[in-house]
């Protein structure tokens, strides 16, 4: 068995199996039976020299950036991380929505110049609507602790089901989307960028929105139109955007998004807590194991 697994983790991983010949990067191995890396060790081209690769992991949840249909012509399994990631994003979104609700942003700037108002009213969670595009697992770890403010969560999914855990309603299809926008306080982004999710948020259904209703994207920035959010914002027909990812990243320092002042935004570093390695590891050890061992494989991606 042989294996190709990014420097960053080759010593923590390589010491808990014997009878495996573990190597640092493509070239050193073509006849390697699995990969494991970041995607930008996925391109076609390296692939194309790998020629007994059967499974390929990745050190990310999101899998855009990857040729998944030459993958799955080449019968090569993959997996991604997409639970490493939901808790300390869901983490990330309630603090989003509570900087937004509880005037954070006004108190940050007041401390600045010393400015003492008291008069500043923050808006109760508890009764407001959340509404979620998308309900995978980052999704439900954000619902799961939402519910607790007492908000009505309604969810949106691109194929219907009856009902999801946390999730008072879930919505499908254009017409469901389109209520969601419409009734909801906050929208929060999780879905996977993909042919049908491209520019799926835009002008059409953000003037739908409330303009008292925000809206939060963890997910890619390609699933909004990043134009349309611009001209919604500037022009006051929402109130508030928390971005962490964009259509081109990074964000030029001429972009509009850095001057907003109803924009919160990150750089694309909603996932990152100190012990993500640790959840890494612990997660590629056990995938080493079941593919070694002929069981099935964790977060296996249906492309």
């Amino acid at each position: 068995m042989k294996i190709i697994i990014d420097k960053h983790f080759y010593d923590s991983v390589v010491g808990e199996f014997h009878g495996i010949e573990f190597y640092k990067e493509p070239e050193e191995c073509p006849e390697a039976d699995a990969l494991i890396g970041q995607p930008e060790a996925m391109d076609v081209e390296i692939l194309e020299k790998l020629t007994n690769l059967k499974w390929i992991q990745l050190f990310r949840a999101g899998y855009d950036m990857i040729d998944t249909g030459y993958i799955k012509n080449r019968g090569i399994t993959l997996t991604n991380g997409k639970d490493i990631f939901s808790v300390p994003i869901a983490e990330d979104v309630v603090c989003r929505i509570l900087m937004h609700s509880t005037n954070a942003f006004s108190y940050i700037e007041n401390k600045k110049t010393k400015t003492w108002d008291n008069q500043l009213k923050r808006n109760d969670l508890k009764g407001q609507t959340v509404g979620v595009i998308g309900t995978g697992s980052i999704a439900v770890e954000i619902a799961k602790r939402l519910e607790a403010f007492g908000v009505k969560i309604l969810g949106y999914k691109r194929t219907p089901v009856l009902k999801m855990p946390y999730f008072h309603e879930v919505y499908s299809g254009k017409s469901g989307l389109e209520h969601v926008m419409s009734v909801s306080d906050y929208i929060i982004v999780t879905a996977d960028l993909n042919k049908g999710t491209y520019h799926m948020i835009n002008r059409d259904n953000l003037m739908l929105m409330k303009e008292t209703a925000s809206i939060i994207n963890i997910a890619r920035g390609s699933i909004i139109n990043q134009g349309d959010l611009k001209e919604v914002l500037r022009n006051k027909s929402i109130a508030y955007a928390g971005l962490d990812v964009f259509e081109v990243e990074p964000l030029p320092a001429d972009d509009e998004l850095w001057e907003l002042d109803n924009v919160y935004l990150t750089p694309h570093a909603s996932a990152l807590v100190k012990n993500n390695k640790s959840r890494w590891e612990e997660l590629v050890i056990q995938n080493i194991k079941n593919f070694t061992e002929g069981e099935r494989l964790i977060n296996i991606v249906k492309i």
